[in-house]
């Protein structure tokens, strides 16, 4: 009895997740292919945001929403760098942004260190959140000694809310809902039982 009790949970957990499973969709492959960067002064007229900054913080982001099927809006994966900015040219006032970036690989994105000094030049693409790659001229700062000198003198940013933060709660908030279905899956099977 209790060893037909356990195969029937084991079915019912394994239906749903086949059942899940009909609502991801794949996510398309991309590929990146750039044209030579413009020179450094067209290169900021064309940027939305162009500034110098210490990366203090690089969280993966992935919008578990879009993998599901009937999600139409758009999705972004990639990367969420948080910048401790340190001179501006364009676009920055405050002393802490946020920048986006593709994912690694075919997808264009930079692979921003934290603790490492950049040139960000970023622009609002299709999110409109301030995105770069490596199809701009942002640079590591010690490699950027031709901007920077094209550029002359940046501002200094001006003083803002801190945005350094831990990327757990939808995590935790996940956990939670999958412990909450797994426990009442169990307690209900208990039930049946009696």
């Amino acid at each position: 009895m209790m060893l037909q009790q356990n195969r029937r949970t084991i079915v019912v957990l394994f239906s749903i997740v086949i059942l899940f499973t009909f609502f991801i969709q794949p996510s398309p492959a991309l590929a990146c292919s750039c044209a030579s960067p413009p020179d450094p002064l067209t290169a900021k007229d064309l940027s939305a945001a162009v500034f110098t900054g210490k990366v203090l913080q690089v969280n993966e982001r992935t919008d578990w929403i879009g993998f599901l099927s009937f999600w139409d809006k758009p999705v972004r994966g990639g990367f969420e760098v948080i910048f401790e900015v340190q001179s501006t040219w364009k676009g920055i006032a405050q002393q802490q942004v946020l920048i986006l970036t593709d994912g690694l690989g075919g997808a264009c994105g930079i692979p921003f260190q934290p603790g490492q000094e950049y040139l960000v030049y970023a622009s609002y693409w299709e999110l409109n959140e301030l995105e770069t790659n490596i199809c701009t001229r942002t640079v590591l700062k010690a490699d950027a000694g031709k901007d920077l000198q094209v550029l002359g003198s940046g501002t200094l940013p001006v003083p803002s809310a801190n945005l350094n933060w831990n990327n757990y709660l939808a995590t935790i908030i996940v956990i939670i809902i999958s412990g909450g279905i797994l426990f009442y899956l169990f307690w209900f099977q208990t039930k049946r039982r009696r």
